[in-house]
């Protein structure tokens, strides 16, 4: 006998509405920061935007102090249906809805596949956009993977990351994610950076990011200004042909 998955395997299934999932197969690439640019250019383009954070990183970037906002993506258990997903974050002033990730280290253990595929699939049924930064893809992650409409592979121009993009992009192949991959080389020309054409003819990727420092600046402060990356993100969201950024 057959046996079935015991969630969806398909964007189709997970819901109308469309996700994208960021994830950096190598830490430090910036799927996290870029995950945040797209959900907050979304949101200010008037659109209906949930912005889900199961690596941990996206809740300081967004101004959100564990004391304000002790909601985590773990609150996502006691959730049983999609019209209650809300219950399991919080409202952000800059016009989106959150849900931050685990709080303690400790707690990470319990973003179980499941609970990666679920929340995904909750969110895509009430809001028109849902942006997901996804764990590692040999963890949990390919459970948030093989749901989203988008998935955003984000490189920047060193060595480990050239290493591992193959395996990596294989296994989403694998996975069924072929069609729907999108590949962001990040922090382009950062000192001390591979030769950008060099890897450019490696990743070939959809779009470019040039290295800022004022971008790294903006996370520290705890406020992401979306004016030099909204067109580029928001063209690769929607399918279009990905834009250089200016440096």
């Amino acid at each position: 006998m057959d046996k079935k998955f015991p969630f969806p395997i398909n964007p189709e299934d997970a819901g109308d509405n469309f996700a994208v999932g960021f994830l950096s197969p190598v830490a430090g690439a910036g799927a996290t920061t870029l995950a945040c640019l797209t959900a907050l250019s979304l949101a200010e383009s008037n659109k209906n935007v949930a912005l889900v954070d199961f690596a941990g990183k996206a809740r300081a970037y967004m101004g959100m102090t564990v004391n304000d906002c002790p909601a985590s993506v773990l609150d996502v258990l006691g959730v049983n249906e999609p019209s209650k997903i809300r219950s399991a974050g919080v409202n952000h002033p800059r016009n989106l809805f959150v849900i931050p990730g685990a709080v303690r280290p400790l707690d990470v253990p319990q973003i179980t596949s499941k609970l990666v595929n679920k929340t995904i699939c909750y969110l895509k049924n009430e809001f028109d956009y849902t942006i997901a930064i996804l764990p590692p893809v040999y963890e949990s992650g390919w459970a948030g993977a093989i749901v989203c409409d988008n998935i955003s592979c984000v490189f920047k121009p060193d060595r480990t990351d050239l290493d591992i993009c193959s395996s990596i992009l294989e296994l989403l192949i694998r996975l069924g994610c072929g069609g729907r991959i999108k590949v962001i080389l990040n922090q382009s020309k950062a000192p001390g950076a591979l030769l950008e054409e060099e890897v450019v003819e490696i990743l070939k990727p959809d779009l470019t990011i040039k290295y800022d420092s004022a971008l790294r600046s903006m996370c520290n402060k705890r406020y992401l200004n979306t004016e030099q990356y909204k067109k580029p993100l928001l063209d690769l969201v929607e399918g279009g042909i990905g834009h250089d950024t200016k440096g």
